[in-house]
Order: structure tokens, then sequence, then C-alpha cells
């Protein structure tokens, strides 16, 4: 048994422990480059046996500092290297379990004292008008890890189940035609965000935002383009005035509003400055959700299929959320329930404001690419007000939260500010640097050093 105890403690084992993290953090690396930050997260940066070789790694360490006694003079080089691993660890702990990191957003003129989780969870209420019951559940998922999970639920005398169905990242309509339970769809073609183009589609007694248009087919409620069908042959009719384009010969012409007008095909429209291509209509078609399939694009959202479980009955449940912005709460009732559910961050609140006074970005000249970008805030505290201006290298630091500069709003009048609030492991990880810099300079300066011991050996040989 010691035997193998003293193999675990060694320094072999350490140095394994060391290349197993090095190709591990070599593989997160590839991992957050094709699949994004969450799915390396998932899959290295959060997992139990990365975590299990870091313990390891650290209580070999502490140990060798007694087996060895590190803590006398001579050896002073040596402890404080191995110290400096010790914090350095340690304050990456304090940080996994302890630190909170999200994203501040704030409009030019605007104050917020909240910002939102980097992480996302799962928020779901249960109730019967009399009783309630509040679940959350941290998720990390992605196209690549083990994302199942189960959260069972006793409410009353309802036996309950929140299961793991499905997850799609950056979910886009694929057109399924000749479906049994199909419906009429047509079929539009506008500009993706990305470039070049995009499908888009409507189903029948449905409304859809198309390229920024509310648009209904059958539909009766009022929205910008409102589409019919009357003998095969579909109409239209627009709150704008609508430009168009004949993609035949070129010819041009403007339709008046609010009246009547054939939508015909590989006909150009533009709506309130927006381009939109009917292109066409399917019978008994349907729509599924399947991933974009481009890797580590930032997607607007994410779908998290669900199972609610209640007495014996199921029901599937479409959840869409992602980083950056709170999800749309999705209420319903189910075998004589109250439900509520939410995927994507949470809220937390600052014990003061900050407000945006200019915003300010800086471009290349002769360019559109940003060279700088800043934001002059204010600080409301109280009484305590002053003011700061966050850019790349000038870091807010107050009541134990820093503030960094991230992006900015596509319409350029609003900041978004990166929140960190680590503070017990910003100051344990810099003892770790500390630790390794008195490593450096001991080994330098130290009579008992390996450095000048060779230096008197070379000395007296001369």
């Amino acid at each position: 048994m010691n035997r193998y105890f003293n193999y675990l403690f060694s320094v072999p084992s350490a140095l394994i422990l060391m290349l197993m993290f090095a190709f591990a953090i070599g593989v997160a690396t590839f991992i957050e480059n094709d699949y994004g930050t969450i799915a390396a997260r998932a899959v290295v940066f959060n997992s139990w046996w990365l975590e299990l070789c870091l313990f390891l790694l650290c209580s070999i360490f502490i140990f060798n500092v007694f087996k060895y006694k590190l803590y006398f003079v001579r050896k002073l080089p040596i402890l404080f290297l191995h110290l400096s691993f010790i914090f350095i660890i340690i304050g990456a702990g304090i940080t996994r379990y302890i630190g909170t990191e999200g994203v501040m957003r704030i409009k030019e003129g605007g104050l917020n004292n909240q910002f939102v989780s980097s992480n996302l969870f799962l928020e779901f209420k249960i109730h019967d008008n009399i009783r309630e019951y509040n679940g959350k559940k941290e998720l990390l998922l992605s196209s690549i890890s083990n994302n199942f999970f189960s959260i069972p639920v006793n409410f009353e005398n309802y036996r309950i189940n929140v299961e793991y169905q499905d997850f799609i990242h950056d979910p886009i309509d694929k057109l399924v035609l000749n479906s049994i339970d199909g419906t009429r769809i047509l079929e539009f073609i506008v500009p993706a965000k990305t470039g070049g183009m995009d499908s888009k589609y409507l189903m029948e007694n449905s409304i859809q935002n198309i390229n920024d248009l509310s648009v209904s087919f059958n539909n009766k409620n009022s929205v910008e383009l409102h589409i019919t069908e009357q003998d095969s042959t579909f109409y239209f009719s627009c709150i704008y005035d609508v430009e168009y384009m004949k993609m035949s010969d070129q010819s041009k012409g403007i339709l008046v509003a609010n009246q009547r007008h054939v939508l015909n095909h590989k006909i150009l429209y533009t709506i309130n400055g927006k381009n939109i291509v009917f292109k066409n209509a399917f019978k008994n078609a349907s729509l599924t959700q399947v991933s974009s399939g481009v890797k580590n694009n930032e997607a607007q959202s994410d779908l998290l299929k669900i199972k609610l479980s209640v007495l014996e009955k199921d029901t599937i449940i479409d959840l869409y959320g992602n980083s950056g912005l709170i999800s749309n709460k999705e209420y319903f009732s189910f075998n004589n329930l109250f439900f509520s559910f939410s995927y994507g961050p949470i809220n937390h609140t600052l014990p003061f404001a900050i407000a945006l006074k200019d915003f300010q970005l800086d471009r290349y000249p002769g360019s559109e690419s940003p060279s700088s970008f800043a934001s002059e805030i204010q600080v409301v505290d109280g009484d305590n007000t002053f003011d700061y201006r966050i850019f790349m290298n000038n870091v807010l630091n107050y009541r134990g939260y820093r503030f960094f500069q991230s992006s900015y709003d596509s319409d350029e009048k609003g900041t978004i500010l990166s929140v960190n609030q680590d503070k017990w492991g910003t100051i344990v990880t810099y003892f770790g640097y500390l630790s390794l810099l008195l490593s450096v300079l001991s080994l330098m300066i130290s009579r008992f050093s390996r450095i000048n011991l060779l230096t008197k050996k070379l000395n007296n040989n001369s």
C-alpha cells in the first residue's frame, strides 16, 4: 500500500499529471476554436477528470513540501516554486466555484445596475394557484458534449420530471415535403446577416418575423405585410409603399400601401428598406429545426428541447436562449398545473449603478473597421459619484467588481461591458505569480541555489 501511495505522490506522477493537463488545454483550444467557448468548458475545463487532475497535482505539491522539508532556508527557491503552483491551482478553484462573470449593456444616457451571467440556466416554476415550486439548474450544453440531465420534482401529490430531450446549436428551419400533418408553407429569400441569402418559411395561419418584417399568411392579425390566397393566386397588402424590381428585365415600380397586389415570383420587393423575394409555395409541408452546421458561429439563440412528465403524461417544450440576453419565459398549463420555463442567463444586481455618458468609437482612416472604442461612464453609489473612462487596457475596479470594455451595440449608441467578480480567486492567483517570481529571484541570488553552486565550481576549476 505504501508503495502505491509513494508512487502516487512522487515527482514522476506530478510530471505525468502536468503533461495530461497541458494536453487537455491543447485539446480545449482546438475545441474552442471549432465549437465555441461553452463547448470547451463542457468537454474540458469543467470536466470532473480535469478537476481531479488538478486536485491530485496540488496534493502532490503540498505533500512534497513536507516530504522533502522544503521550508528550510537553503531550499527556499524550490519551496516558492511549489507554492506558486499550489496558489495558482487553488485560485483557479475559487474562480471556478465562487467567481461570477457576466455582461452589462448600457445605452448612452442610460443607467444600469444589473448584468446577466455568462453561465446559462434552466429555470422553471410550478404552481397550482395555492402553492409554488421554483427550480434552477446550471447547464453547459454543446453539440459535442453529453448534455443529458433529469430533474425529479415532488410537488404535492404530483410526480414531475424535467428531462433533457435534445439540443440544437444555431437552429434553422428545414422544409419537410409531403408531410402527413403538413400544411401550406411559403418560402421567401432574404439577405443573410453573415452575407449571402437565406430561405425563410411562413406557415399558413401564422405570423413570422422575416427580415425584421412582421408577415402573416391567412392570418387576420395586424402585421406589416399580410398575405392571402385566392384561386391559387397569392396576394399581399402592406402598411408601407412597396418598391419592386423584376429580375427578368430590371424594370422598377412602386406599389401603393394598404392596397391588394399580386405576389409574384422572381421579383425583388423592398419594404421599408428591407428586401424580400417570394420563391415558392408548398402544400402538405412541415418544418423541423436542425443546426446550421456552422461550428463556431455566434448563434442568435440555441434550442433546448425538454420533456416534461406529470403523472405519466409527457409533453415536449422548446426553449430558445443564449448568453448575453435574458430569454423570454414560456408559460403554459399541463395536466392541471401551471408552468413557466426559460433557458438562458440570469440577472445579477450590483450594489451600485453605472451611467453611460458617452460611447466613443474610432475607425481606421478610410475604413469602416474600428480601431478603438471606449466608454465614458459615471459610477453612482449613493453619495459617492465619480467619472471614469473604460477602454481596452483600462479596467474599472470597484467594490470587488472589474469592468472591461468588451463590445458595443450595432447602432453604436450603447456599450457592452464584461463584468467579473472574483476578488479572492484573483488575490490567491496573484500570490501564486508572486511566489513564482520569488522562486526565480531566489534561484539567481541564493548561495544555496544550483546556479551559484555551479558558478563556484567553475571559478574553482579556472
